[in-house]
């Protein structure tokens, strides 16, 4: 879903833009980590669904929800991102 309402003037737009571009390359590291470490989201929870978690280490629990926050926020800047590119800027 693109979002429109983040319409604004030229520079505004540039600047949030530019401003949200940063966490976003954070959010893409973070989640590369858990797929070098897993594979892939769906293995993860397959993993999780086959194996279930060690009552003595929850990491592998974590993890998924820390992926599932990441890949959230991220497609929340990825959505913000796409409404101000197709603002009429210029």
């Amino acid at each position: 879903m693109i979002v429109y309402e983040y319409c604004y003037s030229y520079y505004y737009n540039k600047l949030i833009m530019e401003y949200l571009n940063h966490p976003k390359k954070i959010l893409e590291a973070m989640i590369k980590t858990f797929e070098i470490k897993y594979g892939s989201f769906e293995k993860l929870k397959e993993k999780i669904e086959k194996e279930g978690v060690p009552e003595d280490d929850h990491t592998i629990w974590d993890d998924l929800i820390m992926w599932e926050n990441l890949d959230s926020e991220l497609k929340k800047i990825n959505n913000i991102l796409e409404g101000l590119k197709t603002c009429s800027i210029g």
